[in-house]
Order: structure tokens, then sequence, then C-alpha cells
């Protein structure tokens, strides 16, 4: 049971896109200006910001965050409440999502943010070595029914 579990956490990979502090004012925003990964992952991102505080992270297209920049309305992919820490677990497949935090408050708040992405790490095996796997699985089979057969007959002659 512990072999399984270390080769299922052994497939995934984490990796930290951000681990920093943000300054933001009192009804403002800001985002992290990096776009995330092109391959589809978890996104993972955990805020925490001084008690008393209204702030959210908010997942976005590029196409949406260019309106929230224009002050149009937008819409979100993901978003946590408001509060003065969320955690935001969400399945990404578009490359263009940023995370923009959200001060909802009447105060400056001083925001820590955590963005990863947990990837799957995929691994394929060679032509040569899936038809190695193959020819060994059939051989086996057919050496287990091979033996299986020849005692069932052996024990059938004899009664």
């Amino acid at each position: 049971m512990t072999a399984i579990l270390v080769l299922l956490l052994a497939a995934w990979s984490r990796v930290t896109l951000v681990d920093k502090a943000f300054e933001i004012p009192a009804g403002e925003w800001r985002y992290w200006d990096h776009s995330l990964n092109d391959e589809p992952a978890e996104l993972g991102c955990t805020f925490e910001s001084e008690p008393g505080t209204r702030v959210r992270a908010v997942l976005i297209s590029h196409a949406e965050l260019t309106e929230w920049l224009a002050g149009r309305e937008h819409a979100e992919i993901a978003a946590t409440s408001y509060g003065a820490r969320g955690v935001l677990q969400i399945a990404v497949h578009e490359p263009d999502a940023y995370v923009v935090i959200d001060n909802g408050g009447s105060r400056p708040a001083e925001v820590h943010l955590r963005v990863f992405l947990d990837q799957q790490q995929v691994r394929y095996l060679s032509r040569q070595r899936r038809l190695a796997v193959i020819v060994i699985s059939f051989g086996a089979f057919f050496a287990i029914v091979t033996l299986s057969a020849r005692k069932l007959l052996h024990a059938a002659r004899k009664t």
C-alpha cells in the first residue's frame, strides 16, 4: 500500500509559480503578470492577510483580464470568497489564465500569495519496450494456460 502511494506521489510534480507578498490598496486589485503553463494542470492558490481584511483570489482568462483592466463587466473562471485567507484549487486547461488578488476592504492589505501547479508527469514507453511487454505477457499467459491444461489432463486421466 505504501509503495502504491509513493508511486502515485512520484507521478506528480509541483511547480511553485508565486510565493510573494503584495501590498494592495483599499478597493483595488493586483495580478501576477505571468500566465500559467501550456499543459493542463491542477492549480493551487493560497493567500493570507491580516485578520479583518476582505481579500479574495480570482482565476481569470486573459480576455476577461483585459475587460477588468478597462473597468468593464468580466467573467471569472473561479474565485474564493472574501476573507483574510483562502484556498483556490481547480483544474486549469487554459494557458492564458491569470491569478488576481482583489482587495474589497476599506483599508490596505498586505497579502502573501502562493500559486503552484501540480502537473502529472506522463511517461511513454518506446515502441520496442511496448512490444517486449506484450510479447512477455502473452508468453507468460500461454505458459500458465499450457501448464494448467497439462495438470488438468493428467488429473483427468488418473480418475
